[in-house]
């Protein structure tokens, strides 16, 4: 079964809310690329910056960074993300993805272009 992990930054569940570097949570969700079925595997709590304005804190970053790395995913579904934060990300081997507003209707557009491009963890 070949599957993919989209980590979604939100608090609400139902929308995509959050800035990367401002992120308080991500929402772990795994795709059948065969079904297109989701299944909602987890919310990750994460540290942390409640203001952008100064830069990121390295060890922040890091640490948000390593628990979507635990988590195995795929690609970060955020509002925003800035330069910085976005090379870490994908040295690391996670796609970036940005959008706004309701979570499922990203999730579809997503799931288009997977199939299109093949990708997931198992899919090779």
């Amino acid at each position: 079964m070949a599957t993919y992990r989209i980590a979604v930054g939100t608090v609400d569940g139902q929308n995509v809310t959050e800035h990367f570097g401002r992120s308080k949570q991500f929402r772990v969700i795994e795709v059948d690329q065969d079904t297109d079925e989701e299944k909602a595997l987890a919310d990750i709590e994460v540290l942390h910056s409640e203001d952008c304005s100064h830069g990121h804190d390295q060890q922040m970053l890091e640490a948000k960074l390593q628990a979507l790395l635990d988590w195995d995913v795929t690609a970060i579904l955020v509002t925003q993300i800035g330069p910085g934060s976005e090379r870490l990300v994908t040295k690391n081997g996670i796609q970036v993805l940005v959008a706004e507003g309701e979570i499922a209707a990203a999730m579809e557009r997503i799931k288009k272009y997977y199939k299109r491009h093949h990708f997931g963890k198992d899919a090779q």
